[in-house]
């Protein structure tokens, strides 16, 4: 979801009138420990690994952002992170809705780091619950506030002036 939300970001930056060249004045704080837990995740979606190596990166995401908190956006990263680390150890691994899973013409992910959301799940409503068919994904509420807060970040500190 940061991936893509900030691909959009930048994307509707420059569509917006937003200058490319102001990314070079955007300084992350601790910009290896976020590129490794997004090298980890990225990595997760090909090779199965272990879910404990997926909350480190879930929470090293979250620390990174929380660090970069003066940017636009770093705070809604932070809290989805913290927001999905939280329901995976919870619950041992991400519950995903099958209903939901169908409704998004998904099949169900046999990742690992899945498991099926059940009347046990803790915290069921901030687990993988919001089919979008568009795109063939079920997503939780910190999976969308990762994704606004990857969009505004780009988007709004390309149009600042």
């Amino acid at each position: 979801m940061l991936v893509s939300g900030v691909a959009l970001g930048l994307f509707a930056g420059v569509a917006f009138g937003g200058d490319i060249r102001r990314l070079a004045r955007l300084e992350l704080r601790w910009t290896p420990v976020l590129f490794g837990a997004l090298a980890i995740r990225l990595v997760g979606l090909f090779v199965p690994f272990s879910l404990w190596l997926y909350v480190a990166a879930l929470l090293a995401t979250a620390a990174a952002a929380a660090l970069n908190r003066h940017l636009p956006g770093a705070l809604l990263i932070a809290a989805g992170s913290l927001l999905n680390a939280v329901v995976v150890v919870l619950n041992g691994g991400m519950p995903i809705d099958p209903r939901a899973a169908e409704a998004a013409s998904l099949t169900y992910p046999t990742d690992g780091l899945h498991v099926p959301l059940g009347a046990r799940a803790l915290l069921p409503f901030l687990t993988d619950v919001i089919p979008v068919p568009i795109v063939r994904g079920v997503y939780s509420v910190g999976d969308v506030l990762i994704a606004i807060g990857g969009f505004w970040l780009p988007f709004a500190w390309l149009r600042r002036t």
